[in-house]
């Protein structure tokens, strides 16, 4: 895990399929989208986001295998089409800093996870694919692994968004861990 020792989560068929549903609801997905894979599937968030939920969704999928390649992300997204891309904000700001505008018409959603997006990510997204969205979200590998996220229509910069649907939240004291109303 990035944030503490690797750790084993079992996430069983009920955990993933519920997830996906939740992930298709909040990004409204459409049969023409393509999705851009970048994320490795051997953690909850590549698998689910970038291979589990596009193939359930009906959508099409270009993988690249270097997260870091930004001149060559941005080359598989004008040349595919890309639609949809999930990332986390790093490699999202990688992929900004190569990219030109027209490279990136066609994206209408750039997803960022697994750590916050600063706001330069979201201006050089503004700038350069201004009819893209971003939505940030929230996850753990034992959620798998999403807990919340923003909606198109719905985005406050820079908060992880509302919690999605199947998921409970409770907020606790956080010296007590007692609930609070």
């Amino acid at each position: 895990g990035s944030e503490s020792a690797p750790k084993e989560v079992p996430l069983n068929h009920t955990n993933l399929l519920t997830t996906i549903r939740v992930c298709l609801d909040v990004l409204q997905t459409e049969r023409r989208d393509v999705v851009l894979g970048i994320l490795p599937p051997f953690h909850s968030f590549g698998l689910l986001a970038n291979l589990l939920a596009p193939i359930l969704a009906g959508a099409r999928m270009v993988h690249h295998p270097d997260p870091t390649d930004a001149a060559g992300l941005v080359r598989v997204i004008a040349a595919y089409g890309a639609t949809i891309v999930v990332t986390t904000p790093t490699f999202l700001g990688y992929m900004l800093s190569a990219a030109r505008p027209e490279q990136l018409r066609t994206v209408r959603i750039l997803v960022t996870g697994a750590e916050k997006c600063p706001e330069a990510v979201f201006q050089q997204a503004d700038r350069l694919a201004p009819q893209a969205v971003v939505l940030e979200g929230y996850g753990i590998t034992e959620c798998s692994p999403v807990v919340a996220a923003n909606r198109p229509g719905r985005i406050k910069r820079g908060a992880i968004g509302l919690p999605v649907q199947s998921v409970e939240v409770c907020v606790v004291d956080p010296d007590d861990y007692q609930p609070l109303p």
